[in-house]
């Protein structure tokens, strides 16, 4: 059967890619809510401010991309029943935390999610997905 994975030599460059554009995202959303950094640092992401935030957002997402969307070392019929059900649960959890948050969170507080919430989706896939991997080869192991 013919997949649409990426091949597995792109796992490790998106996860470099995703971690260092979270980082990013984070620093940006701590110095935003915090004011922590240095004032030489602070003015630099002012004068870059929108470039910064959309590398971190475009990191965020093609190295997301990259890390979940590519092959295992082993792809076989079990891992693809693993990632079909990781991306199911991922997007059951998305949406009903939208549906949550669209019911007590207003204004331009909203806004804030939305934008959080373009990169739920991926990361709880991430998460269920390396979990239950890890799940599957603890009972391998443990057999």
């Amino acid at each position: 059967m013919k997949t649409m994975l990426f091949p597995h030599s792109f796992q490790r460059p998106g996860w470099i890619i995703f971690t260092l554009s979270a980082v990013l995202g984070a620093v940006i959303i701590i110095q935003q809510n915090f004011d922590i950094l240095p004032q030489s640092v602070t003015s630099q992401l002012y004068c870059h401010g929108y470039t910064v935030n959309n590398i971190a957002i475009i990191g965020i997402i093609i190295g997301g991309i990259l890390a979940t969307c590519s092959s295992e070392k082993i792809e076989d019929e079990m891992i693809s029943s693993i990632r079909l059900n990781s991306l199911l649960t991922a997007l059951y959890i998305h949406y009903a935390l939208i549906i949550v948050a669209s019911l007590l969170v207003y204004d331009l507080d909203y806004l804030n999610v939305m934008l959080y919430g373009m990169f739920t989706i991926i990361i709880i896939f991430m998460v269920v997905f390396r979990w239950r991997i890890w799940q599957m080869k603890k009972e391998e192991k443990d057999e």
